[in-house]
């Protein structure tokens, strides 16, 4: 245990270290928030003004909407960046001398997965801080208490989810330029994945299977549904309900896979199996690149 909190706190001293990693880890957020600042966030409203009336509480609904997918791909960039150390040491040779130490792979591995889930627990839960003063700062309103804990563990298991799925992506990469290639990709299709550049309803049936086929934008729904509970019925108090249905089955608030409505406890389902699979999977990989 104790030579486990000895290289978690060098993974993250490392990681603390390299102010390059730690931007770029957020450069696709940045582009995000630039393109909703642009287009993104008119484009909902203007849609959105067709079948409602555009009020504060629509604005604030539609920025609700943005924050959970950008809480999403903050999870998963910040912890994608954490685990660039692991390929360091791999290409340095350092994860060798680790091994030359009385310390198992298993203890190894678990460190740099440690080390991602606080660096990106860290992370979202700033920006989580920094999204409620915008909500605040443009006419909407702070989450209740219990609203904020169940966003806080949604953010949580969001870090834990984006960490495993990280961690067996990373095992796959061998040097720093493969390593770059991955965040690159990662960091374009997020914003789809998530269904913030372009709402989930709009794509075609195939994307959309890919997209609620992919863990993340789980996590995406289920913060989605925590952050516009109250804003969602205060803009359609008035509307039919096939409107709010509609809405939310365009902009990922809801899902229907295969002519199938999912429900929440479907979204945890899937969650939580794909981290005990990716978890297993991940280690057996690990053995076998370091026997």
């Amino acid at each position: 245990m104790e030579a486990l909190f000895s290289l978690i706190g060098r993974n993250n001293k490392v990681f603390r270290r390299d102010k390059t990693a730690v931007f770029f880890s957020l450069l696709s957020v940045i582009i995000v928030i630039g393109l909703y600042a642009l287009f993104l966030q008119k484009m909902q409203i203007d849609s959105l003004k067709q079948t409602t009336e555009a009020t504060p509480e629509l604005i604030t609904m539609v920025n609700e909407w943005f924050v959970a997918g950008l809480l999403s791909m903050i999870a998963v960039s910040t912890t994608l960046a954490a685990f660039g150390i692991a390929i360091k040491d791999m290409e340095s040779k350092a994860t060798a001398d680790f091994l030359t130490a009385p310390i198992s792979r298993a203890t190894i591995q678990m460190s740099y997965v440690l080390n991602a889930v606080i660096i990106g627990f860290i992370f979202t839960f700033i920006a989580f801080i920094i999204c409620e003063i915008f909500i605040v700062i443009t006419g909407g309103t702070l989450l209740s208490f219990s609203s904020s804990l169940k966003v806080i563990g949604l953010l949580t298991l969001s870090v834990l989810l984006a960490s495993i799925m990280n961690v067996f992506f990373i095992l796959l990469a061998n040097t720093q330029n493969s390593f770059a290639t991955l965040s690159t990709i990662v960091g374009t299709l997020l914003g789809f994945l998530c269904g913030v550049y372009v709402p989930v309803g709009v794509l075609p049936s195939f994307a959309q299977n890919i997209v609620m086929y992919f863990p993340v934008s789980h996590t995406t729904l289920l913060l989605r549904n925590a952050f516009m509970e109250n804003s969602l019925s205060q803009v359609f108090a008035d509307a039919p309900t096939e409107a709010i249905e509609q809405y939310k089955l365009i902009y990922g608030i809801t899902y229907k896979l295969h002519g199938n409505m999912l429900s929440h406890a479907t979204s945890y389902i899937f969650i939580l199996c794909t981290i005990v699979i990716l978890a297993v999977l991940a280690i057996s990989i690990f053995k076998r690149k370091h026997r």
